[in-house]
């Protein structure tokens, strides 16, 4: 088995099937290299028992420069490990140094970045020119979309290149659906919900790039039936709850705060539709677990997981169109419906398998 080592920022709980899923088949140890960054709040004890067969190292020693990880203990782990293989997240310090050692240790390395197509497009400067580096002297990359692969792709014609997406296995999320029958019925006696009253769903931080003032805004402008919950907490969430009331549809919007486990998952069952109304996002990992879950979605077209979407199971708006904006909200509030009684299909429309073999075979 070859083995390989994943320098990967820090420990996301949509990051844990394809680690273990990449176990299957490579000797991994995965190196997180900026462990306590800002912003998200996971319990890290918790992700890390979930891991299954994946070797852990944590890289903490050295500086940031604006934002930036410089890492101490690289050559240490090259040395001690001897990997066939390195994947590396994103374009930072660390992939530079990665790529500059490779001579003395004969190693391929894969990058894989979040990149949408938006982020692509409009890199410039510094940016752009690291880029380029990159993926003049990279193996080969894994994108998380086709988009994003396709213009990477046009630019740089030599550069072997496949697709996986943040994306968990069904079976991951859809474990804790054995609890809502208890759980479903206490949040919407505590979060004031009727029994058959219409959701409009937002899980994620409440900060300014989700768009959610936005959302308010259009919410209010279209007068919808039933309650919008926003369920998660940051910087924001005074500010959009002041937003909520000025607006006059403060009883019809729910402030859930941070919710994990059967209590989070729960409301993807509850939900008529999710919306993710981004001004920019890499990615989305929300959508995977709302389209896993049956429910459609309403996406910004700043989001890197369009290639989820089809005209069946989402619609995809222009977040700072006001009019695009309150087209798909009534155009959602319309198509989906949350049917009584039963579970909800899946309506992803390839496997956790299909995009994992991504890893699989750029190695080949």
């Amino acid at each position: 088995m070859k083995k390989a080592l994943y320098f990967f920022q820090y420990l996301p709980p949509w990051k844990i099937d394809v680690f273990n899923g990449i176990a299957a088949h490579y000797d991994l140890t995965v190196v997180f290299f900026d462990i306590d960054r800002n912003g998200f709040t996971y319990d890290r004890e918790d992700l890390l028992r979930r891991l299954d067969g994946v070797g852990v190292e944590i890289l903490d020693g050295g500086v940031k420069i604006f934002g930036h990880p410089f890492r101490k203990g690289i050559g240490r782990l090259l040395g001690k490990y001897r990997p066939d293989v390195v994947f590396v997240h994103e374009f930072s310090p660390v992939t530079v140094e990665l790529l500059h050692r490779r001579k003395n240790y004969g190693y391929r390395v894969y990058l894989t970045t979040s990149d949408n197509l938006e982020m692509a497009k409009e890199s410039r400067g510094l940016v752009r020119m690291v880029r380029n580096k990159v993926f003049r002297k990279v193996d080969g990359a894994i994108f998380y979309s086709e988009a994003v692969r396709a213009y990477y792709k046009e630019r740089y014609p030599s550069l072997r290149s496949f697709v996986c997406p943040n994306i968990q296995k069904p079976e991951t999320l859809l474990r804790y659906r054995e609890e809502f029958p208890s759980v479903i019925p206490d949040l919407k006696e505590r979060y004031g919900i009727a029994e058959d009253e219409r959701i409009i769903l937002y899980i994620g931080r409440l900060v300014h790039v989700k768009g959610l003032d936005l959302l308010l805004a259009a919410f209010a402008g279209a007068n919808l039936p039933g309650k919008l919950v926003l369920v998660g907490e940051g910087e924001c969430r005074e500010a959009l709850e002041n937003q909520a009331e000025a607006l006059g549809i403060k009883d019809r919007v729910v402030f859930t705060g941070f919710l994990f486990g059967a209590r989070l998952y729960a409301w993807y069952d509850m939900a008529d539709f999710f919306i993710l109304p981004s001004r920019m996002e890499p990615f989305g990992a929300v959508v995977n677990e709302a389209l896993v879950y049956g429910c459609p979605v309403v996406a910004s077209d700043r989001i890197g997981a369009l290639d989820f979407l089809d005209e069946e199971n989402g619609i995809v708006f222009n977040p700072e169109d006001p009019e695009d904006f309150a087209r798909a909200i009534k155009s959602a509030s319309e198509r989906f419906h949350l049917a009584s009684g039963g579970s909800r299909k899946s309506l992803m429309r390839l496997s956790f398998e299909q995009y994992l073999s991504a890893y699989l075979n750029i190695d080949q």
